[in-house]
């Protein structure tokens, strides 16, 4: 066999993700019956907030700690609410139903695509290590354990635990560590990212376009990968 282990990215290879941090508050504000006078300034001031935080968040995730991170999201509702002049007595509701909108069982936040648990299969049954390599923070975990595909993977790694993104070659070589061989090949979604990432550290990758015809290189289905093993 040409390749002894398989990467994947999560976003847009394996999940279809639809996070959007600001959606969500503003969806937990009025699943929670919280009133915002103005959506608009509402949106944009926790978008402002929320990038005026990311270093800290990122920071956080060193921590590798899903509850350092759910008390920095707590956190940062609980200073939006005080910033637009919301009942504090009412950020105990946001935050479930903030929860409850990204990780709860009627979520379209993160799904995933039609082919996922198909290729994941026939790669388990050719038992070839699968790693999960993505540009994600330390909910990454959560939502594989959600959308139950974490027992396919030999490890799953975010980079925002690690400190490091693709294309990387350290975040690479974390997946490499885990490895016992070089001959990996990588699927991703993004051409920088994961393929240049990828075959710069010396694996070779696919690019997953679904909206265009396959080609040397680049599939639009993840059974497709099976043509290259």
């Amino acid at each position: 066999m040409k390749y002894e282990a398989i990467s994947f990215d999560a976003a847009g290879t394996l999940i279809d993700v639809k996070w959007d941090p600001v959606k969500t508050v503003l969806a937990a504000a009025t699943i929670s019956g919280i009133p915002l006078p103005d959506p608009q300034v509402a949106a944009e001031t926790y978008g402002r907030m929320l990038q005026s935080r990311w270093g800290e968040f990122q920071q956080l995730n060193l921590q590798r700690s899903r509850e350092v991170c759910d008390e920095f999201w707590r956190q940062l509702g609980e200073d939006w609410m005080i910033r637009l002049n919301l009942p504090l007595d009412q950020l105990p509701k946001l935050v479930q139903a903030a929860d409850n909108y990204i990780f709860g069982p009627q979520s379209t936040v993160f799904t995933l695509y039609p082919d996922t648990i198909q290729i994941l299969e026939q790669l388990k049954s050719r038992n070839l290590p699968i790693i999960m390599l993505s540009n994600w923070d330390v909910s990454l975990h959560r939502t594989c354990q959600l959308l139950g595909i974490t027992p396919y993977f030999h490890k799953i790694i975010a980079s925002l635990e690690e400190g490091v993104e693709k294309p990387d070659p350290e975040l690479f070589q974390v997946a490499q560590n885990c490895l016992d061989t070089d001959k990996v090949l990588h699927i991703g979604d993004d051409p920088m990212a994961d393929i240049h990432g990828a075959r710069s550290f010396g694996w070779d990758a696919l690019l997953i376009d679904r909206d265009e015809p396959p080609a040397p290189g680049r599939i639009s289905a993840l059974t497709q990968i099976l043509d290259y093993l």
